[in-house]
């Protein structure tokens, strides 16, 4: 064959093979409570099969994947994992979807999360955002008790590398608010008549003076 009869050469179709009970096994599919996105994907698999009575090898495949994502023992366990995680994980949940809106990561998953009582996660991406290390810097943020209460007294770290303010250094000042959210737990304190919010990690317990 000759160099532009290979660039130009069509492709070869997909080997196609004969579904088994695949009339049977469409309408069952059909009956689900599928996902939008399944439903219409499960369509065109559908006209395609009425076309001919044949679909591709990895679209049989995709068929079989769509009938266990949806089988009874697998609603049955999207279901448990529904009332487990409106009892028990929606909080954790919640704290990484308030972290991740400000990322650019888990965006469309966390406004989800963060705006729908009702919408349930699957298992796999509650794993995805929660179980990550930032995510669990983020959960210990958010419930761990605070390192500098409110009405305590705390001094400003002398630390270029956390606080940019050379005139905050090592300067007393009184925590006011306390903030859980992020990466690190932060605090408003009063320094020299000013607020200033500061991550805890910039700041150290006050020395008591000696007597």
């Amino acid at each position: 064959m000759s160099y532009w009869s290979q660039m130009y050469a069509r492709p070869q179709r997909a080997e196609r093979l004969e579904v088994q009970n695949g009339e049977a096994r469409f309408e069952s599919l059909m009956a689900k409570k599928l996902s939008e996105k399944d439903r219409s994907f499960a369509e065109s698999l559908k006209r395609q099969f009425e076309d001919g009575g044949k679909l591709s090898p990895k679209q049989i495949e995709c068929v079989e994947k769509m009938e266990q994502r949806y089988s009874p023992e697998s609603q049955l366990k999207r279901e448990r994992w529904a009332q487990s995680y409106k009892a028990e994980h929606r909080p954790a949940a919640l704290i990484c979807a308030n972290y991740y809106v400000t990322t650019m990561y888990f965006r469309d998953l966390s406004v989800k999360i963060a705006t729908d009582e009702d919408f349930v996660p699957t298992e796999k991406q509650f794993n995805a955002m929660t179980k990550n290390k930032y995510a669990q810097k983020a959960i210990i943020a958010a419930t761990a008790p605070p390192a500098f209460p409110v009405g305590s007294l705390c001094k400003v770290r002398a630390n270029f590398n956390l606080v940019s303010n050379p005139k905050l250094h090592d300067q007393m000042g009184l925590v006011v608010a306390n903030h859980a959210k992020g990466l690190y737990a932060s605090s408003t304190i009063l320094v020299n008549g000013t607020n200033v919010k500061l991550e805890d990690r910039c700041l150290k317990a006050a020395q008591k003076k000696k007597k």
